[in-house]
C-alpha cells in the first residue's frame, strides 16, 4: 500500500498543482488579477475587481455609482462635483451594494456621495443566485478562502480553459478605462441597430420587492448615520421592458420606493423609453441617455414635456399621485 502511495502522489500532486495553476493564470473574471485585469472576452467579476481597486485606494475618490451592468453607462467622469467611480457590477443588487458600502466604512473609506441607479433586476433577482454565477460572486466581507475556493473548483478549471482557449479579443482602452472611471463603454461588437422587440427577461426572475425596499431603507439609514449624500434613481428600462416588469409587479416598487429615500425616476413608457436608438438591446440604455441622467441630477436640466411622462420626475412621499399621473401620461 505504501509503495503504491509513493508511486501516485506525484501524479496527485501534479493534478493539485494544475488545479490551482489554472484557474490563476488563466482567470477570466480577473479576480486573480485585479490590480491589471486583462479583456477576457468575458464579463469581469466587477463587483469584486472594483472592491479590491478602491479598498487599495482610498483616497482617489471621494464619490460612488452603484448600480447593475445599466448603470455602468452612466459616464461618472461627466459629473460636475465629486471625484467619481462607477461601481456598478453585472445584475448589481440593494443587498450587494449595503454589503459593499459596510465594507468601505469599516475600513475607514466614508464617501461624500453615493449614487444607486436601480430597476426590475433590484427587485426580481434573488441575491442568492449569484454565488453561483463566478462572475457575478459577491466581494466577500470576511471569508475570502471560501471566495476563492470557487475559481478553485474542477467546475471553475474546466470553465477558466473553456474561456481561455476560445479568446481573441484586445482592447487596452477597455482596462484603461475600468481604472480610470469604471464606466462601461459600448461593446464594439454589438450592433448598431437591433430589431427585437422582445422585454429583456430572465426565467429566475421573482417577486422580492419586499426585500429590495427594506434594503434600501438600511442603505438610506447607514448614509445618514456617516452623513452621506445619498442620490437614487431608477434606471430607465426599454419599453417592452418595463411593461413586462410593470406587470410582474415593479410598479409597486416604483410606488413604495420613496419610503426609503427620495428618487429620480427615469423609469415609465416616454419619449425616451419609446425610442430604440436609446438602446443597444432591450436591457441597456445608451451613454447619451446616461449623460440625460446626469444632467437631470447634477445640472438641474429640465425637459417639461419628459417630465411629464415621469422621465426626470423628483419623487417624494408627498408628490406619490402626481407621480402616478405623469407614469400614466404618455
Amino acid at each position: 500500500m505504501k509503495t503504491f502511495l509513493k508511486k501516485i502522489s506525484p501524479f496527485v500532486l501534479f493534478i493539485l498543482i494544475l488545479e490551482i495553476a489554472i484557474p490563476i493564470l488563466a482567470d477570466p473574471y480577473n479576480v486573480f488579477h485585479w490590480r491589471r485585469i486583462r479583456d477576457n472576452g468575458v464579463e469581469p467579476n466587477s463587483n469584486y475587481i472594483k472592491m479590491e481597486y478602491i479598498l487599495h485606494n482610498p483616497d482617489k475618490f471621494d464619490s460612488f455609482l452603484f448600480g447593475s451592468s445599466r448603470t455602468g453607462f452612466v459616464d461618472v467622469e461627466k459629473i460636475p462635483e465629486g471625484r467619481w467611480y462607477n461601481m456598478s457590477y453585472s445584475e448589481g443588487l440593494p443587498l450587494e451594494h449595503l454589503e459593499n458600502l459596510k465594507e468601505l466604512i469599516d475600513n475607514g473609506i466614508i464617501p461624500k456621495n453615493v449614487m444607486i441607479g436601480v430597476d426590475n433586476i433590484s427587485c426580481f433577482v434573488d441575491p442568492a443566485i449569484h454565488d453561483k454565477q463566478f462572475y457575478r460572486i459577491p466581494y466577500p466581507r470576511e471569508n475570502k478562502l471560501g471566495f476563492y475556493a470557487n475559481y478553485f473548483s474542477i467546475k471553475g478549471v474546466i470553465r477558466s480553459l473553456e474561456i481561455t482557449l476560445d479568446h481573441e479579443i484586445d482592447d487596452p482602452d477597455y482596462v484603461e478605462r475600468y481604472y480610470r472611471s469604471g464606466s462601461s463603454r459600448r461593446d464594439p461588437f454589438t450592433a448598431v441597430t437591433w430589431t427585437s422587440e422582445a422585454p429583456y427577461w430572465e426565467n429566475y426572475y421573482r417577486n422580492y420587492t419586499d426585500d429590495a425596499i427594506l434594503t434600501m431603507k438600511r442603505i438610506a439609514e447607514l448614509c445618514s448615520e456617516y452623513d452621506i449624500n445619498l442620490i437614487v434613481f431608477t434606471n430607465p428600462m426599454y419599453v417592452s421592458t418595463y411593461k413586462q416588469s410593470k406587470y410582474y409587479g415593479y410598479g409597486f416598487f416604483l410606488e413604495w420606493l420613496s419610503d426609503a429615500s427620495p428618487f429620480y425616476n427615469f423609469s415609465g413608457v416616454n419619449d425616451i423609453t419609446d425610442n430604440r436608438d436609446n438602446y443597444y438591446e432591450a436591457s441597456h440604455y445608451t451613454e447619451e441617455v446616461g449623460d440625460m441622467i446626469i444632467d437631470r441630477i447634477f445640472n438641474n436640466v429640465t425637459d417639461e414635456t419628459l417630465e411629464s411622462q415621469g422621465f426626470g420626475f423628483y419623487v417624494t412621499k408627498e408628490n406619490q399621485e402626481e407621480f402616478q399621473k405623469a407614469l400614466d401620461n404618455h
